[in-house]
């Protein structure tokens, strides 16, 4: 498996589906919220790509909506983007929560604290 092809697979995974939610699935479907496709890891075959999703609300509600209807719509995802990217195989996409963000924040949020307090 050549490391570079994998990486720029993975971006254009990341660009392409990042522009199907927003382009053409908000149009089926306008509750969907602010998300982003923070990064995308594609096995060694290609048969199974991990799509990380950041959610920017803090309605937990409006993210589990929209991570219900992305659920929904992912083989439509998957479908539309292999046609705009082409591989022998077309990755099954599995979407996770990408927690990241939010734990970047609480760190800062530590740190802040702990400047306040130990001045």
């Amino acid at each position: 498996m050549d490391p570079i092809r994998k990486k720029r697979v993975e971006s254009l995974l990341v660009k392409e589906i990042s522009d199907f939610i927003y382009l053409e699935l908000r149009k089926k479907d306008d509750r969907i919220n602010f998300v982003s496709v923070t990064k995308v890891e594609i096995s060694n075959d290609f048969s199974i790509a991990k799509i990380f999703l950041s959610f920017f609300s803090n309605n937990e509600k409006e993210n589990e909506l929209t991570w219900k209807i992305l659920n929904k719509f992912r083989k439509t995802i998957q479908s539309n983007v292999s046609k705009k990217i082409r591989l022998r195989r077309t990755p099954q996409f599995i979407f996770v929560i990408d927690t990241s963000i939010k734990e970047g924040d609480r760190i800062i949020e530590i740190i802040e604290k702990s400047k306040r307090v130990n001045p």
